[in-house]
């Protein structure tokens, strides 16, 4: 695989192009964009056939080891893949250690080793252990393994264990995946670890590039640990985290970013220079019962939230669309109402409209964002944006924090449970306040 860059805007922001897959040669996925996170190699609720329908071209899955490990013995009888294994073989595949927007117990570690919290507990692997892996799932990008499930806030003797363990995991796996035949036609990506803490964050990013002439791209971790939840970390932070890191890399390289993130830090990343994210925003939306619903035309105003909470019984008698325009299989044929109903009497068909919904839009977050840096109005789009969200988290902001919504906040699979164990009389409905939820 190979990365280039097509075009670079006035700011950082930039066009590049993911080409040279060795099973689909003609494929070229453009970024910024967003890979598709799956749960047990399968895009969360949709069939292989449903996904087809959403998305007519390969797309890149995101692949973690944590929610996929069991699946290890057929694929490795089958010896075809990831992809083939769950009937996606036309997709392309981005494997990564964890899923960073679930939390995981912390501590547990031992030399050299990261715990990945499976659907059969607790399974300590070192680098050696990953590689082997990484031959079995064959994908078409690699992230190497980091201890990078660490917070801004996290102590300092916390961050030089993740900083020491990164650096000498990164070493294992550039040194396997050079060794590997198997591996030959997949891309390895290092992983920058310490973000809290400027210097060490350098020191990681100058090991990461020891290893330049191997690695395809970078990826950036140790920002959150799912646990400070992504939504109310400060923007502007983040954003001279992405800002600091980007500027210590070489252009040519791909840069990604881990984390469930919203539009608001994503735009900040990308205005940064930042080319592909990991996708768990859509997916822990639709978990939640939430739809997107962003206005991405800088020119028109709207006053409907960027987020809508369908969960709410405001909606039980409307009968429009999610949203209005949009060119997805659920909002040309579904209606609000139907989903509200869908998600009261706890219909599976309901996760499965949703996610339609929430990927097609998310993914026009990063159509859009092409055209206006190819346009040089990406600021302008960038604004526009970010203001939806502020004046959506504006009503439950104290003090310059924002409080998240409690549903949004929720694991994904506590949220099912949730819904699955409670009556209707008790399920929570969000208040409005100043037209907003």
């Amino acid at each position: 695989m190979r990365f280039a860059i097509k075009q670079v805007s006035c700011g950082s922001e930039r066009i590049g192009t993911l080409t040279g897959f060795f099973k689909s040669p003609s494929t070229v996925i453009e970024t910024p964009t967003a890979a598709l996170l799956t749960q047990g190699g399968s895009v969360s609720h949709l069939t292989a056939e449903v996904l087809s329908k959403v998305f007519t071209t390969p797309q890149l899955l995101w692949v973690p080891v944590s929610n996929s490990l069991q699946l290890e013995p057929g694929m490795r009888a089958q010896g075809q893949g990831v992809a083939k294994f769950c009937g996606l073989p036309e997709q392309l595949v981005c494997v990564t250690s964890h899923n960073m927007s679930e939390p995981t117990p912390p501590g547990h570690f031992e030399l050299e080793k990261v715990p990945l919290w499976t659907k059969n507990g607790k399974k300590m692997v070192s680098a050696e252990r990953y590689m082997d892996l990484m031959e079995v799932y064959k994908p078409e990008i690699i992230l190497a393994i980091a201890d990078g499930r660490t917070s801004l806030n996290e102590g300092y003797k916390r961050i030089l264990k993740s900083l020491d363990r990164t650096c000498n995991m990164l070493d294992t796996c550039v040194y396997r995946y050079k060794a590997s035949k198997k591996l030959k036609e997949s891309a390895l990506i290092g992983v920058v670890v310490a973000t809290g803490m400027p210097k060490k964050s350098n020191e990681s990013i100058k090991h990461v590039l020891t290893h330049k002439d191997t690695l395809t791209g970078v990826a950036l971790a140790g920002v959150t640990d799912a646990y400070e939840e992504s939504d109310i970390l400060a923007a502007q932070k983040l954003g001279d985290i992405f800002k600091t890191v980007g500027d210590a890399l070489p252009k040519d390289l791909l840069r990604v970013v881990e984390g469930c993130w919203n539009p608001a830090i994503i735009v900040a990343a990308i205005e940064h220079g930042w080319d592909l994210f990991d996708g768990s925003y859509p997916a822990k939306l639709s978990n939640a019962g939430h739809v997107l619903t962003l206005n991405f035309d800088p020119d028109r105003l709207s006053y409907e939230p960027c987020v809508l909470d369908l969960n709410d019984e405001r909606y039980k008698e409307d009968f429009t669309p999610v949203l209005e325009g949009c060119e997805c299989l659920t909002c040309k044929k579904h209606t609000r109402a139907y989903i509200r109903h869908l998600l009261n009497t706890r219909e599976m068909l309901s996760s499965v409209l949703l996610s339609i919904h929430n990927l097609h839009h998310f993914d026009q977050l990063f159509r859009h964002a092409r055209q206006h840096i190819a346009a040089n109005t990406f600021q302008k789009y960038k604004k526009h944006i970010t203001k939806q969200y502020e004046a959506y988290n504006l009503p439950h902001s104290a003090n310059g924090v924002t409080d998240v919504k409690t549903d949004i906040s929720m694991n994904g699979t506590e949220y099912m449970k949730k819904r699955l164990r409670v009556s209707d009389d008790e399920i929570p409905t969000s208040q409005v306040v100043n037209g907003s939820l």
